[in-house]
């Protein structure tokens, strides 16, 4: 554990705040890390520091904190379930297979890019190679040239694969 959940604890036991102390314990890291993410935010903004700066934070000051985060903890709790709850449901409904559409446009993005990819990259070349020894003056030349594919493939793989961790990276 780090030293801000383990003087949050510490504190917690001292001030008889055991909803507090059971989330810290049990919720951080690991799947349901968020809620103890939320439940140390709330300590930090009661304790008017930043998470970081908790451990510096007077004995006194701290317990009075996580005595006033106790009180609010089951409200901490129940927004961090209402809020699993609406991301369950809308994965479920991206997997209704009702609209067709709320789940075929990622593989099916997928395909085109894989077929893009191999026709750019190995079949363009290889009929080229096929015409050039059968002895003809042509060849096929593609529309769209090197750079600006790789710049629409990465951007697609970026956004597809990355997205999510671009925009956490963006607001830290």
């Amino acid at each position: 554990m780090s030293v801000i959940v383990t003087s949050i604890i510490l504190a917690a036991a001292k001030v008889g705040a055991p909803i507090v102390k059971g989330i810290l314990e049990k919720h951080v890291g690991g799947a349901a890390g968020e809620v103890g993410g939320a439940v140390i935010d709330a300590i930090a903004e009661s304790a008017g520091v930043a998470p970081e700066a908790l451990p510096s934070v007077p004995a006194k000051e701290l317990e009075a904190a996580v005595a006033d985060v106790e009180t609010r903890a089951p409200e901490i709790i129940q927004a961090y379930t209402a809020s699993q709850r609406e991301t369950n449901r809308l994965y479920l409904a991206e997997m209704d297979k009702q609209s067709n559409f709320g789940w075929m446009w990622r593989p099916a993005g997928m395909w085109l890019m894989l077929v893009c990819v191999a026709w750019y990259v190995m079949i363009v070349p290889l009929l080229n190679a096929l015409l050039a020894a059968l002895g003809a003056h042509t060849t096929i030349t593609l529309i769209v040239d090197f750079a600006s594919f790789v710049t629409i493939f990465m951007t697609y793989c970026g956004l597809y694969m990355g997205g999510n961790t671009i925009l956490r990276s963006v607001k830290k």
